[in-house]
């Protein structure tokens, strides 16, 4: 059997230039475990929050692109200008309903008053016989709206300029 005795330098040698030996105290302790534990939990619930609001806003543009792609779809299925008719058309494609509004758009003369609008929700609106008689286009106010059975609808506004009609 041996024995080892060691020296004892605690108080010739200041704290600072003590001499470890390698492995002496090694490690971390219970302290510091569990704070590196907390700063990696909340690390990893920023994380997890960002994933999941990310999440819901790729749901609700995976929700709205179909609406879109539909709203599109039936603008570009309009009959040309010269075809196209004020009034109203609804219906349904897939589990999409849909509406088209197309009224004429107040045209605005110098010195006139604004007329009071005919439709709710939608640009002001006047019988396209109070548009100025020297314009050759009548401008249209077309509102496409596509809505499934959950969730809130989508709503296209454009214009497009319909020739006067003679008379």
């Amino acid at each position: 059997m041996s024995f080892r005795i060691s020296r004892c330098d605690d108080a010739r040698t200041p704290i600072r230039g003590a001499r470890r030996r390698p492995g002496a105290n090694a490690g971390f302790t219970l302290i510091e475990v569990l704070i590196a534990i907390s700063i990696l939990a909340v690390a990893l619930a920023a994380i997890g929050a960002l994933v999941g609001s990310t999440v819901r806003a790729i749901r609700a543009v995976d929700r709205r692109v179909p609406l879109l792609e539909t709203a599109q779809n039936l603008l570009a299925a309009l009959p040309d200008r010269s075809a196209l008719q004020v009034g109203s058309q609804s219906g349904g494609s897939g589990d999409f309903r849909w509406r088209i509004d197309v009224v004429p758009l107040v045209v605005p003369t110098p010195n006139a008053a604004p007329p009071s609008p005919t439709l709710a929700n939608s640009a002001l609106a006047v019988p396209a016989a109070a548009a100025p008689k020297s314009l050759n286009w009548i401008p249209l106010a077309i509102t496409v709206r596509v809505q499934t059975t959950e969730g809130p609808p989508l709503r296209l506004d454009t214009v497009r300029l319909v020739p006067r009609t003679a008379g």
